[in-house]
């Protein structure tokens, strides 16, 4: 499967997770503000760098060809975005090759954000 696909499945995978994370008896509204501090650039390049040490060589290789992927350079060379679709590129795979590993940093990651 392409980079960018992989990123694109992220992408929606770590958008349900953020969202069950974050599922209080609140207004929409501030679901949706406290869920962007995850799913922004800015917040999934934070988990990236907060979960780098516990990532396998493998998982490292899929981060780095997402950084370096088409999509990712889309908005120029934002460092953010770049990270961000690397970051995304990692949960697809774990989604589709190992949810165990995948919960186990998505549960370590989002202690990043909240820092």
């Amino acid at each position: 499967m392409s980079t960018d696909s992989l990123a694109y499945l992220g992408d929606a995978v770590f958008n349900l997770y953020v969202k069950l994370y974050v599922l209080k008896d609140l207004k929409v509204k501030e679901l949706h503000k406290l869920s962007n501090k995850y799913v922004s650039r800015e917040g999934q390049s934070k988990i990236l760098n907060g979960i780098r040490e516990l990532l396998t060589e493998e998982e490292s290789a899929i981060v780095r060809r997402g950084i370096n992927s088409k999509g990712a350079r889309k908005h120029g060379n934002d460092r953010l975005y770049m990270e961000s679709t690397g970051f995304e590129a990692l949960i697809g795979y774990l989604y589709l090759t190992n949810k165990d590993r995948l919960l186990v940093l998505l549960k370590e990651g989002v202690k990043w954000v909240e820092v």
